[in-house]
């Protein structure tokens, strides 16, 4: 069966500027896939490889195939990655060159696809669940002016036929947007208490991740059927160009049920070392291609709200000059994590994410946004930011007044190995705090 996929025209001609004589371009190509075709959002070129001599740092010049680094392509996925929406992810790579490469299939472009692969299947909170093990290549040829197109899965490396058709008519699709209210206290068990804070951040993702499964959603105030088609849904589908009518978003409510805070296991009195206490809202944007299903968009928003926390603790760990109990001047302090901001691709009404550390504004995620999407925006229109800086003086202040409720507690130890911590990241002029206060105390799951 032929893999099938569409993209509106203009990515056409973004691929056809690339080529040039006697050198090779790769890129990764971005969207969303279905049961019967690919949709197809944007390409993105992979921005040059740099090579470290030790002494100088110098762009690699890439002239053919096997001079790219397939670590190199695998990193820009994941970076890209976490820039997309809920139900999107990287559904292959495109390459512009002076050869055929899909005629043999090139076994160069089957090991930069299962680095690719490795990469994006190494963390599935940030990157996701696509179930299809299926990589569209494009190959554009500078000397017949042409392209060509195959589809490798990278499970059963096969080979198989695919076809993209570039549209006049812009991709229809419909917005949903939510928030996802968080305010909830996790444990540290003693026997955890050396854990490093980002082994701690990781099992909160994977509770919240658990939390979020028995969800129901309901649309605009009513709950649909899982198999209802968004075709059969009263508002308009919302059209990127041609003066159309433009339903707006459609809003989605979370609601979990009361049974997954219920246990039927005795109640025990048990030692913790701590705990760590999230709360705030994670605002939720995603994009559906019209032959989607009610299913699938709530798929997508749980998918979007894990990949969004799961992103920027990931770039906050990165930051971080070394691990958090490695010193005593760590303790009793705060870390905020980047903020989120919408970015409006060209050419289309779908919005991707970007992600500012505090003090950065919309005109820094112009630097990332040319880096790793080869796009430029203007900051004031391009670039929405709609959580704005945490207030870290409410934190510091609740933080104080619950250590003084605290009465029947032991007070906070402040050596080395008893930590508190806390990270806020602002969202919807709200704050998502993240605090892990150590001490010991009676806890009662």
């Amino acid at each position: 069966m032929v893999h099938n996929a569409v993209a509106e025209d203009s990515l056409l001609e973004y691929i056809q500027k690339l080529a040039k004589p006697d050198t090779c371009t790769v890129g990764l190509v971005l969207g969303q896939p279905s049961s019967t075709k690919d949709y197809i959002i944007h390409f993105a070129k992979t921005p040059p490889c740099e090579e470290d001599s030790k002494s100088n740092i110098k762009l690699k010049e890439i002239k053919s195939i096997n001079d790219v680094f397939d670590v190199w392509v695998a990193d820009h996925a994941k970076h890209a990655t976490r820039m997309l929406p809920g139900g999107m992810y990287v559904l292959g790579i495109f390459v512009v060159s002076n050869e055929d490469l899909l005629t043999p299939f090139s076994n160069k472009l089957k090991s930069i696809l299962q680095q690719v692969h490795r990469q994006l299947s190494a963390n599935s909170y940030m990157h996701g669940t696509s179930t299809k093990s299926e990589k569209l290549v494009l190959n554009y040829c500078t000397k017949t002016q042409s392209y060509s197109c195959k589809s490798y899965d990278v499970v059963n490396s096969s080979v198989k036929p695919a076809e993209i058709k570039f549209l006049s008519k812009p991709i229809g699709w419909r917005q949903f947007q939510c928030k996802y209210e968080l305010d909830r206290i996790y444990s540290i068990p003693i026997d955890k208490s050396d854990l490093t804070l980002r082994r701690h951040m990781n099992d909160i993702i994977e509770k919240t991740s658990d939390c979020l499964k028995p969800a129901i959603f309901a649309f605009d105030g009513e709950i649909r059927k899982n198999d209802a088609a968004l075709e059969s849904m009263d508002k308009k589908i919302g059209k990127s160009s041609g003066g159309n009518d433009h339903a707006g978003p459609t809003m989605v409510s979370i609601y979990l049920p009361c049974e997954i805070y219920k246990t039927t296991k005795p109640i025990d009195m048990s030692n913790c070392a701590g705990h760590i206490k999230l709360t705030g809202q994670i605002a939720s944007n995603v994009w559906m291609h019209s032959k989607a299903t009610v299913k699938d968009v709530c798929d997508a928003i749980l998918e979007d709200i894990i990949r969004s926390l799961a992103a920027r603790l990931d770039m906050h760990w990165d930051s971080l000059i070394e691990e958090e109990h490695g010193s005593p001047e760590d303790t009793n302090s705060i870390h905020e994590p980047p903020r989120r901001v919408f970015i409006h691709l060209p050419h289309t009404e779908v919005t991707l994410s970007d992600y500012l550390f505090p003090g950065e504004g919309p005109q820094d995620a112009q630097i990332s946004l040319q880096e790793l999407l080869d796009i430029t925006v203007d900051e004031k229109d391009g670039v929405t930011d709609i959580e704005g800086q945490a207030d870290l003086v409410d934190v510091y202040s609740n933080s104080i007044e619950s250590d003084d409720t605290e009465g029947s507690l032991k007070s906070i130890q402040t050596d080395a190995n008893k930590l508190m911590y806390s990270l806020g990241i602002g969202i919807a002029l709200l704050v998502l705090l993240i605090s892990l206060v150590v001490h010991y105390f009676r806890f009662i799951p």
